[in-house]
């Protein structure tokens, strides 16, 4: 069973931040994990026609302010018999998040993402999509709006993209092991692309059939007597299919792979992946887990069993 035993949270004080906080402290409980809670102060530009501050001086006061609000948040946590530890960096927002990674030995990054509008996209939001891209650990993207509160995650659905890339087992071995944890029922769902079925249509039920059998194969055994399991194959465009599901609001977190050629290798705009987040952005959470050997450090999931049951 997955565990998560170190929480990394980037905060930027905006509200998703606020939210991925709250769901980093309710996780921690559950898990029983420690949360490290991180801000990064760009350095900042000299400031033009002679302003009475300088970018010294105002680096300072960011960085002092930075402190006073996470001490603020420490205490929250601690509060609630968390243990809780921050910090304060200067310099890449990108590079800080990734070094503090792997300093706190972190097995999962709980970022708010802002979606594509507004001044906020330009803080945090576009931080969380580069992420994304480079992140070696499971990584939880948590909107400013949503299913999501201060009561913590409430999961009851969960639902599982499958390609049956690379990553594909370890995506549904992550979200069995949530949905044992928190007894949710999880949906394992596959997209057959329309030009497929446009160009086998005379074979098409032959081929879904073959889609359901491979879709039991990553089901292990001793998941079915844990919790609730179900496939589904839908025909369509899966950029579109995923996103109108997660719209439907049926669903309380989704967990998709992110495989190289998919994702990694090319901009994130237009993608699967990224009409996904920006739909599920205040609706529910998306847990994306990294290719195995990006992760290999992290806990393993659960093995798909051989054979169909």
């Amino acid at each position: 069973m997955v565990q998560f035993k170190s929480i990394l949270c980037p905060v930027d004080f905006f509200k998703a931040s606020s939210r991925a906080v709250d769901y980093s402290f309710k996780l921690a409980e559950s898990y029983e994990a420690r949360v490290h809670l991180i801000h990064v102060v760009a350095p900042a530009i000299a400031m033009p026609y002679g302003a009475p501050i300088g970018s010294t001086d105002f680096t300072v006061d960011l960085e002092k302010e930075s402190e006073r609000l996470l001490r603020k948040l420490k205490d929250r946590g601690e509060r609630a018999r968390i243990d809780v530890t921050t910090e304060v960096r200067l310099g890449d927002v990108d590079l800080g998040i990734l070094h503090a990674v792997k300093a706190w030995k972190a097995d999962l990054v709980v970022m708010g993402t802002h979606g594509r509008r507004g001044f906020e996209r330009l803080v945090l939001g576009s931080v969380t999509e580069r992420m994304v891209r480079h992140c070696p650990v499971p990584l939880l993207t948590i909107g400013a709006s949503g299913k999501t509160s201060s009561a913590g995650p409430k999961i009851r659905r969960i639902l599982v993209t499958t390609d049956f890339s690379d990553g594909t087992a370890e995506a549904v071995g992550h979200a069995l092991s949530i949905g044992q944890r928190y007894r949710a029922k999880v949906t394992l769902l596959h997209v057959l692309h329309d030009a497929a079925v446009d160009a086998l249509f005379k074979y098409r039920d032959s081929l879904v059939l073959g889609i359901e059998a491979e879709l039991q194969k990553l089901i292990p055994e001793r998941a079915l007597d844990l919790c609730d399991v179900e496939t589904q194959v839908k025909d369509g465009v899966p950029g579109t299919v995923i996103p109108d599901l997660v719209k439907s609001g049926a669903f309380d977190l989704l967990v998709m792979n992110i495989h190289g050629k998919s994702l990694l290798d090319r901009a994130l705009i237009g993608s699967t992946a990224e009409r996904t987040l920006r739909a599920a952005a205040g609706i529910c959470p998306v847990l994306l887990i990294p290719p195995a050997k990006a992760s290999r450090k992290s806990r393993k999931p659960l093995s798909p069993r051989r054979g169909p049951r």
